[in-house]
């Protein structure tokens, strides 16, 4: 049989189906057998690896609405881009935020049972032994290795997953890093709000200097012309200077308003997400799965046994 030339048409095709069906029927037993070792192979071989499990939860970003511009400040915020707080509240971006070392680095760092007492993930992991930035650096890439990561963007929904060879330790990993994903949030929220808040602060004293300057200005003008009615070129002048008045003082009202939520939002220290599920105790492994594994094995035994049906003269 090696040694022919595959078949070409479908009578040569149907003679050599017919010889591959009635050699496996007198070789039955010898099938069999490697169908029955790759099976056992493979079921052992899942038994020898260990076992882990997986422990997660849901959750959603709260929307906030950005903060809307009236007046001349929507003029202004189109000119020198308007930063609204809040906008960083999407799935997706809390679902890129797990991943970071901002929010691994904080889980590495936190203590967890292992054994009836509370160790570093370090120690859990074999690295306990290698210098302090060795350490940390390769406990958080095993971490981001067991973190798997879903977000729906229709609905904002964000599902996350983590995996530990007990199903205590997957489930304190799932608690500890939502904490640390909120912490993380509050954090970046708060830096945020102090730079928008050192801006709009800057940018109302500006816009004050502004205000006077124009005040300033009507006032001269009405010092110099008490009398205006009779004289229309006087009017336009005195109706562009108090829209000059009037867009200043917006501009400087809103600013102010900008500068005192920033200020409120870079002491806020709330959650910015809502947990839908929370994290639990997973009750079965998530690997190896064995029964695959052992179907796998016969599938490979009997792939073995007939190449080998193939390759016999």
């Amino acid at each position: 049989m090696s040694g022919s030339l595959p078949p070409q048409s479908p009578a040569e095709w149907y003679v050599a189906t017919r010889r591959l069906l009635d050699a496996a029927r007198a070789h039955w037993r010898m099938i069999a057998l490697f169908g029955l070792l790759g099976g056992v192979a493979g079921a052992v071989t899942a038994m020898l690896q260990p076992s882990y499990y997986q422990s997660g939860a849901a959750f959603q970003a709260e929307t906030s609405q950005p903060t809307q511009l009236t007046g001349a400040l929507a003029g202004l915020a189109s000119q020198i881009g308007n930063l609204p707080l809040g906008s960083q509240n999407s799935g997706q971006f809390f679902s890129d935020l797990l991943t970071t070392d901002a929010v691994l680095k904080r889980v590495a760092q936190a203590s967890f049972p292992s054994q009836g007492a509370a160790v570093s993930l370090a120690t859990i992991y074999g690295f306990a032994d290698l210098p302090e930035a060795l350490r940390e650096y390769n406990t958080v890439r095993k971490l981001r290795t067991a973190l798997r990561t879903d977000v729906n963007l229709r609905t904002g929904v964000v599902h996350f997953s983590i995996e530990a060879r007990t199903p205590e330790l997957a489930a304190a990993l799932a608690e500890t890093t939502l904490a640390a994903l909120n912490a993380a949030n509050i954090d970046l929220r708060q830096t945020r709000a102090a730079a928008e808040r050192q801006f709009t602060s800057g940018r109302a004293n500006a816009a004050r200097q502004e205000l006077d300057s124009t005040e300033r200005a009507l006032a001269a003008f009405y010092q110099q012309n008490r009398v205006i009615t009779s004289s229309p070129i006087l009017q336009m002048e005195e109706s562009k200077l108090k829209r000059a008045v009037d867009m200043a003082q917006q501009v400087y009202v809103q600013l102010r308003l900008q500068e005192e939520q920033a200020a409120v939002q870079e002491v806020r220290n709330t959650p910015a997400i809502s947990v839908i599920d929370p994290p639990s105790v997973p009750v079965q492994r998530s690997r190896p799965h064995r029964r695959v594994a052992a179907f796998l094995g016969l599938v490979v035994g009997l792939l073995v046994a007939g190449i080998r049906l193939l390759l016999k003269p």
